[in-house]
């Protein structure tokens, strides 16, 4: 798929390490350059992403961005050379193996090959190695990438990842990732976000980064900001648009922590569950297939408690987890505790349950996906999800596959989670099928420097 791209204005912007960054840094700055339009370029790069370590070394030239012919639009002004030579990349075979794996997952539900060897035709690039010494720029700047004036992709462009600049320990595989999958995703177009899990952010200290499926803020340290090209960003929605789709993604990994399975529990317990993966949107108990409470997602990595109520029945309990992570993606977790004494009929049990094998038990529900709803215990499916006010059974789904019944899509639900709703609910478009269409751009380039820890 070709790409109409014209040269357009250049940008510098202090840039935060993905170690850690004072809010009051006194060496960010932020300065504008306009340059003239350069001629069209045509290249289908942007599905192609190169991971380049330099083994033997690598150069670039200054002029319009090409990552076929080692151009970037970066050199040659703000003090930087006009042509540069970076340093192979300093680390050993096990750490960068680490990184193209980490950067692949990163990237891996988005229609873009991350590839190591150098390709034969068009593509994007970062360069991981050297230092920002060859760009002339301050020893603490980890990274540095092109972004378009119109927050759209670059399909032939070339970002830095100075590698050798990162410190060793422990955090240096993430830390290299962070960094590359950052200067990446500006060639995708995508601002800074204030938000401290996405990659884009300079936020530090939350632990596993991914592209977020959350229209937030953009911003640096300080405070939260209008993005470059409107109010707030979705990384995710950007990548998607640019990019169609990849490997679904997975389910969200659940552990609960206690109680154990076979554990005979007291008259009030708690639940304590870990979610890891994406972000969860929510995160619900279930007991003999009734809903017993529901928890809204955070970005920390603290784990999720239920208490269970005083009144609650005895005999045996099964315990079901059910995570939805921020793309509606569904995770399950499920053991089985006894409480008291098992029932023998359903006089013990809630009104309209029914016992069976010594465990009180739900109805099921009937309402169908696609049905109006009041709750989920009502909803075959469990999920009765809300899409422009109204709350609907539904169940999660991914745009690129056919996974909704007939007459419904997948489209996003008032919490941005995908979800399987009729095309008119809610006044929005349909994300079902590939939204990539070719893109008349004007560019500018963000040189983005990532500041580490002193």
């Amino acid at each position: 798929m070709s790409r109409f791209v014209v040269a357009g204005v250049a940008a510098l912007i202090g840039h935060g390490s993905a170690a850690t960054a004072q809010p009051n840094d006194p060496g960010r700055e932020l300065d504008y350059v306009v340059v003239e339009p350069a001629r069209p370029l045509w290249h289908a790069g942007p599905n192609l992403l190169y991971l380049n370590r330099c083994a033997a070394g690598c150069s670039a030239d200054a002029g319009r961005d090409d990552a076929v012919a080692d151009r970037s639009s970066i050199l040659g002004r703000n003090g930087t050379p006009s042509s540069v030579s970076l340093a192979p990349f300093a680390w050993d075979d096990a750490t960068w193996d680490g990184v193209v794996t980490c950067v692949r997952a990163t990237y891996a539900i988005y229609g873009v090959e991350v590839v190591t060897e150098p390709p034969g035709g068009a593509h994007v690039e970062v360069m991981v190695a050297g230092t920002a010494a060859a760009l002339a720029m301050p020893g603490n700047t980890l990274g540095v990438a092109p972004l378009a004036n119109d927050c759209s992709a670059l399909p032939s462009a070339i970002a830095f990842a100075f590698a050798n600049a990162h410190l060793a320990g422990p955090e240096l595989i993430s830390e290299l990732c962070a960094t590359t999958a950052h200067e990446a995703g500006h060639i995708y177009g995508l601002d800074h976000e204030f938000e401290c899990k996405d990659p884009m952010t300079y936020l530090t200290g939350c632990g596993l980064k991914v592209f977020l499926n959350r229209t937030v803020a953009c911003g640096e340290f300080d405070a939260p900001r209008e993005c470059k090209c409107a109010a707030t960003q979705s990384s995710h929605r950007q990548l998607y648009d640019i990019l169609g789709p990849g490997t679904p993604p997975a389910p969200p990994p659940i552990v609960i922590r206690s109680p154990v399975p076979g554990a005979t529990v007291a008259a009030t317990f708690s639940v304590f569950v870990d979610v890891d993966g994406r972000p969860a949107t929510t995160v619900e108990l279930w007991i003999n297939g009734a809903p017993f409470g529901a928890l809204p997602g955070k970005l920390t990595d603290s784990p999720y408690q239920f208490s269970t109520p005083a009144d609650l029945f005895d005999g045996f309990l099964d315990l079901e987890v059910r995570v939805y992570d921020d793309l509606g993606t569904l995770g399950t977790a499920a053991l089985t505790v006894i409480k008291g004494a098992a029932c023998t009929s359903a006089d013990p049990c809630p009104s309209g349950w029914s016992c069976a094998d010594g465990r009180c038990l739900a109805p099921p529900g009937g309402v169908q996906v696609g049905e109006a709803c009041e709750s989920a215990a009502a909803c075959a499916s469990k999920a009765c999800v809300s899409r422009g006010g109204e709350t609907t059974c539904t169940q999660p789904c991914w745009p690129a596959v056919a996974s909704c019944p007939s007459g419904l899509e997948c489209i996003p639900a008032d919490d941005e989670r995908f979800a399987c709703f009729a095309p008119d609910a809610g006044g929005c478009c349909s994300t079902s099928s590939d939204p990539r269409a070719p893109l008349a751009l004007g560019l500018v380039g963000l040189l983005c420097r990532r500041r580490r820890r002193r």
